[in-house]
């Protein structure tokens, strides 16, 4: 089994309401707005798809995510695989609390891609090793989550 993976976690403070600070990541279309790399997320019955595509070293990726949302309470956002999901594998979850009128956000992201070969994600990818895709994914997770999270700031704060 092939895999590429990476995460996601920072905790971070907004001066600005929860309640809105909570709307801003609930409404999917900032996250595809503003979030680099989403090129969109569409609502389906029972479901939301994530399609996100991106520069490799090995060429350009794309791949649709289906997501459940799973949200316990209202002070959590929280979207995991569709319960039959095998190969495209996101976990995106924020938790809220409010701290001396500041919003505190923690969120946490993952995502996986399995594949039975390395080539079914790109015919360029049989050419690098898991390590050095896993290590390139998550640069640019990385890179994109932390432009995402100066941004949002800037909006909610403004």
């Amino acid at each position: 089994m092939f895999r590429v993976k990476s995460s996601f976690k920072k905790e971070f403070e907004v001066a600005a309401p929860l309640l809105r600070v909570r709307d801003f990541f609930a409404d999917l279309k900032n996250l595809s707005d503003m979030l680099w790399g989403i090129e969109s997320i569409h609502r389906e019955p029972g479901l939301a798809r994530w399609t996100i595509a991106t520069d490799t070293p090995v060429g350009r990726i794309r791949f649709s995510f289906p997501v459940r949302d799973t949200s316990p309470n209202s002070n959590t956002i929280e979207w995991v695989p569709a319960l039959n999901e095998t190969k495209n594998l996101l976990r995106y979850s924020l938790k809220f609390s409010n701290d001396e009128g500041l919003t505190r956000v923690d969120i946490s992201q993952q995502v996986e891609l399995r594949r039975k070969r390395a080539w079914e994600l790109h015919p360029g990818v049989a050419l690098m090793s898991e390590a050095r895709l896993n290590s390139a994914l998550q640069r640019r997770i990385n890179a994109a989550i932390e432009d995402f999270l100066e941004r949002v700031k800037e909006k909610l704060e403004a």
